[in-house]
């Protein structure tokens, strides 16, 4: 086992995916804010709600480390990773984990309302039973994993509308949670295609490991960001609605031309991903468009939601 130089507290924040775990708080507190405006936010609830989330995140991410860990030895994109670098023992990693996530649940079950903690509970169990073991098995790993990676949005509809009432999802909630769903996959594939004789490495069934042309990669890129841009479209649709509260709404919304900007790069650089003699040198701008699209974009559509 190699050993690196590190920290012990940095080893395990590095744990916890703090990206990733970003983004779950992000899209859920977006699902929060954007859902029903006629609900005033409680405080109490606010704070469960990205707490816990941040929480659940980060221990399904020590717990998928701990899990990957003799893959993630073999590729170079994860080889320096905590465990494989021999920071932190796997034992104390999963212990670590299994008490971040409870610790999640539980705030968002007691903070929140027991739908949204049953909605986080899921996530985790979605991402650390079905994703993680299928990926060495089926390259349909992805699109299995794309479901935990969308539930955050309708954790935060949940934690929204259960402050005065029966706890359920609204129609917000729901294309937040598509949106989300279809994005995974563009975004994905272009990093499976840029990292493909790494995941071959690690033994993981990527659709680019049985395909490592990308051509399979791409099909699957373009057939959801085309679904991906119509519910924008729908989100879009929102702020023309009668029942719009929103200070800018119809052309004025911000959200429609932010959208429309950031929707357009990404279906462009998506569809110079399908043509082979552009795969190459396109995959990485994709993976970088992907990233930045969802921040912009739910970043948009909240603060025009909510002023």
């Amino acid at each position: 086992m190699s050993e690196r130089a590190g920290s012990v507290p940095a080893a395990y924040w590095e744990l916890t995916k703090p990206r990733l775990s970003f983004l779950s708080v992000l899209t859920a507190l977006a699902g929060y804010f954007c859902s029903d405006p006629n609900h005033a936010t409680h405080p109490k609830v606010l704070v469960s709600l990205a707490l816990g989330t941040a929480l659940a995140a980060g221990g399904c991410g020590a717990i998928n480390m701990w899990w990957d860990s003799e893959p993630d030895a073999k590729m170079e994109r994860t080889r320096n990773r905590p465990i494989p670098a021999g920071l932190i023992h796997p034992g104390a990693a999963l212990l670590f984990g299994l008490l971040l996530l409870a610790l999640g649940v539980v705030l968002v079950w007691i903070g929140a309302n027991p739908l949204a903690g049953a909605l986080t509970a899921a996530t985790a169990v979605s991402y650390l039973f079905l994703y993680t073991p299928l990926k060495s098995v089926t390259s349909w790993c992805t699109l299995v994993g794309s479901l935990p990676g969308a539930i955050p949005p309708i954790i935060g509809t949940a934690a929204k509308l259960g402050q005065t009432g029966e706890p359920h999802i609204d129609r917000m909630g729901w294309l937040l949670f598509a949106l989300l769903f279809f994005w995974q996959i563009p975004h994905f594939m272009a990093l499976a295609f840029l990292w493909r004789e790494d995941y071959a490495r690690g033994g993981f069934k990527i659709v680019t490991v049985g395909d490592p042309s990308g051509r399979s990669a791409s099909v699957w890129a373009m057939a959801f960001i085309l679904p991906m841009i119509v519910v924008a479209g729908e989100l879009v649709r929102t702020f023309f609605e009668p029942g719009c509260t929103a200070s800018l709404q119809g052309w004025a919304s911000p959200f429609l031309w932010v959208s429309f900007i950031a929707g357009a790069w990404f279906f462009k650089l998506t569809l110079e991903f399908a043509l082979p003699q552009r795969r190459a040198e396109v995959a990485k701008p994709l993976f970088l468009a992907s990233i930045l699209y969802l921040p912009v974009v739910l970043l948009t559509l909240t603060l025009n939601r909510i002023f």
